[in-house]
């Protein structure tokens, strides 16, 4: 008779349905703890986007949300698709136009490298590349991995006729630029035009040189931030829920991730680079550049579902946010051997106390 152990092991290691889908699709999976360059990573036909992509599922996405890399040929334009997963989209390098439908008309959306946007879901739409020349290469962070789980039915997820009008229902004005007030972040807003330009808010308490600000997108689920960290600087540690895709906008960097005990695992980071980090482990983001390094992190949302993680509390205080005093000494040693070999000072402020042995 086969263990209890045995069957565990053998559920265990079964694909998912996601990744059965993606085999069935053809739609090429990478894995690992980082992708060195989004701009670069090699990409192969979707029939069904009617172009080049590859799903960026890594550890840390973990059934929740992962980054679909995708590409628009020069003078070329994808397939129109809807969809009952939610997406948040990057632009990475290029121009062009996005056409959305409804039953009240067409809504089109231009934009270029560094804009961020979200189709409302399930609403059909079709992206077009604005060059004859270039390329245009864009990152989707989606919760598809989570959908396609659930309903395990294509046909369903790629083809239900259902409008969600309480999120779009045509009108002309959606896709705006003004950031207004946000139940579940720090603002909500349809578009943003340049990720880069964003005026961020100071947050010491999380890291000397560190600045924030939350976005809502589209009035869908998902949600995320985007941040900024000062040359010579380092955030915080901090552990939170599976699945927040973290993209580097600017600057250069590694980060350090880890399950409590655990041995730590390095990421280096560059602009166009992605990471994420598996729910519960810390992990701290260190900045090599001259210039301030900036990151999109896109993530699942979902208020009340599964563990109430809280990144921005100190663990002095019963949250998940660890002390500069806190945190392993070789940390800080690490990162001022690697600015030495930069050039660069170091910025951090002295420890407050020693670290308790």
């Amino acid at each position: 008779m086969e263990s209890v152990k045995d069957s565990w092991k053998q559920r265990a290691g079964k694909k998912s349905p996601f990744h059965e889908w993606c085999d069935n699709e053809g739609l090429k999976v990478v894995g690992g703890f980082g992708v060195a360059d989004l701009r670069t990573l090699p990409l192969e036909h979707w029939e069904r986007m009617g172009g080049p992509a590859a799903y960026c599922h890594l550890e840390g996405s973990q059934g929740f949300v992962g980054a679909m890399a995708g590409e628009i040929p020069p003078g070329k334009s994808l397939k129109p698709m809807r969809h009952l997963y939610e997406e948040q989209i990057l632009i990475l390098e290029g121009r062009g136009a996005t056409q959305f439908w409804s039953q009240e008309g067409q809504v089109t959306l231009e934009w270029q490298a560094g804009s961020l946007f979200s189709p409302p879901l399930n609403t059909k739409h079709q992206h077009f590349n604005g060059s004859s020349t270039e390329p245009v290469r864009f990152v989707a962070v989606n919760n598809a991995p989570l959908i396609v789980n659930i309903f395990k039915l294509p046909e369903f997820i790629f083809d239900a006729p259902y409008d969600f009008t309480n999120r779009f229902s045509g009108q002309r004005d959606f896709f705006s630029s003004d950031f207004k007030p946000s139940d579940l972040e720090d603002t909500a807003v349809n578009f943003i035009p340049d990720v880069e330009a964003v005026v961020l808010n100071d947050h010491p308490e999380r890291g000397a040189g560190f600045s924030r600000l939350g976005i809502h997108l589209s009035g869908n689920s998902m949600v995320g931030h985007i941040m900024a960290i000062k040359s010579g600087t380092y955030k915080k540690a901090h552990r939170h829920h599976a699945g927040a895709q973290v993209i580097v906008l600017r600057g250069k960097g590694y980060s350090l991730m880890w399950q409590p005990g655990g041995d730590f695992i390095r990421v280096d980071w560059q602009r166009g680079s992605l990471l994420v980090p598996p729910e519960g482990w810390y992990h701290h983001h260190f900045t090599t550049s001259r210039e301030a390094a900036r990151h999109l992190a896109l993530r699942r949302g979902l208020k009340g579902i599964g563990h109430n993680w809280q990144p921005s509390l100190s663990e002095h205080d019963g949250g998940n946010m660890l002390e500069h005093e806190d945190e392993p000494p070789e940390i800080r040693r690490m990162y001022e051997a690697e600015l030495a070999k930069e050039g660069i000072p170091f910025q951090m402020p002295p420890l407050a106390r020693a670290r308790a042995n």
